[in-house]
């Protein structure tokens, strides 16, 4: 395991899929702010007052969470708080499934439509394994700081 964690190219492949995933899915809702916000609401667990201001911030904490990630920089600090988002975005889908609610996951907002499942759980479970990869790793090449 350790060999894995301090491998450069390994923890650099890590960074860009990351990295660019977050990057894209932010931008996809950055410009359908209207259209996150209904697939946010779909979920039927933040109250209506903050629906809106969720569909506005969380795609640009994603954008500059990927950006810092694929720059490498704060790489730590960036793979926590996708970490973080990962882990709510996986308990909402959760949520979903436990409710029977047949919706779409609002994760890659216009990109790509992807239903609430155990599909998604696990593609999430895959993404937090590659954030934990980064966030364990002391390699810090291929790194603007």
């Amino acid at each position: 395991m350790k060999k894995l964690l301090n491998n450069e190219y390994v923890l650099l492949i890590c960074r860009i899929i990351v990295g660019l995933m977050f990057i894209v899915v932010g931008v996809g809702k950055i410009a359908n702010p209207e259209e996150f916000a209904q697939e946010i609401a779909n979920y039927q667990i933040l109250p209506y007052l903050f629906v809106n201001i969720t569909a506005i911030i969380v795609p640009w904490i994603e954008l500059f969470a990927g950006i810092l990630l694929l720059l490498g920089v704060q790489t730590k600090s960036s793979s926590i708080v996708i970490a973080v988002m990962t882990v709510v975005f996986t308990i909402a889908v959760i949520i979903a499934i436990a409710k029977g609610l047949n919706i779409e996951c609002g994760c890659y907002s216009n990109i790509a439509s992807q239903q609430v499942g155990l599909l998604k759980v696990l593609e999430n479970i895959g993404l937090l394994i590659l954030t934990f990869i980064i966030i364990l790793s002391d390699n810090k090449k291929f790194s603007l700081k």
